[in-house]
């Protein structure tokens, strides 16, 4: 899938009416993972650089401005993407034809788009997924190379777990050590291409 898991949002209404404590909650229920494209929000600066995205645009729909089953949690690169950019005038309209967007809270989200896992690639599947893809810029290298750096650096840290245990029990660890080098490697490889503005 595009997203590790699919979020779920812990509140429902007009809880709180500031983006900062409506950013606190949303953080946690969305793993600290853009609610569009994935992308962790510690490989931006954390959780201050990241937005309180109003799925139905607050422009447009004043009255959802703290409504929490409209908040998402988002990256500043899909939040730019997206803006204002709503199907219809109706904030239970969502889709119109085959353009819109589908709440990445939902399960019909994941039918929409997907991700190659041996790229970190993300592709759509279908009509709205293609609106989806080009509207919110999922096309971006960037999307790509924090999927790897991500997925590098959960296998760095099970490889180092797993050398501390095999030394703790005596046992030969140099091939480990190896293959900790490999992805430690192509882990700043990325961090390099990031670094050029990708």
């Amino acid at each position: 899938m595009i997203k590790r898991e699919i979020p779920k949002r812990s509140y429902t209404g007009e809880k709180w009416k500031t983006n900062s404590i409506n950013k606190k909650y949303l953080a946690l229920d969305f793993n600290h993972r853009c609610a569009y494209c994935d992308d962790l929000d510690s490989m931006y600066g954390g959780k201050e650089t990241y937005a309180v995205e109003h799925f139905a645009p607050k422009e447009k729909f004043p009255q959802l401005r703290y409504m929490y089953d409209n908040l998402l949690y988002s990256c500043p690169f899909c939040n730019r993407a997206k803006s204002d950019d709503w199907p219809s005038n109706d904030p239970n309209i969502n889709v119109v034809g085959q353009q819109g967007y589908i709440d990445p809270c939902a399960e019909e989200y994941y039918k929409h788009l997907d991700r190659d896992e041996n790229t970190g690639k993300i592709t759509y599947k279908t009509p709205i997924g293609e609106y989806m893809y080009n509207h919110l810029n999922l096309h971006l290298k960037r999307h790509e190379i924090l999927y790897m750096m991500n997925k590098l650096w959960d296998k760095i840290n099970q490889l180092k777990e797993s050398i501390e245990i095999s030394k703790q029990k005596g046992e030969n660890v140099s091939d480990k050590e190896y293959i900790l080098k490999e992805c430690s490697d192509k882990f700043f490889n990325y961090y390099g291409l990031m670094t050029k503005g990708s």
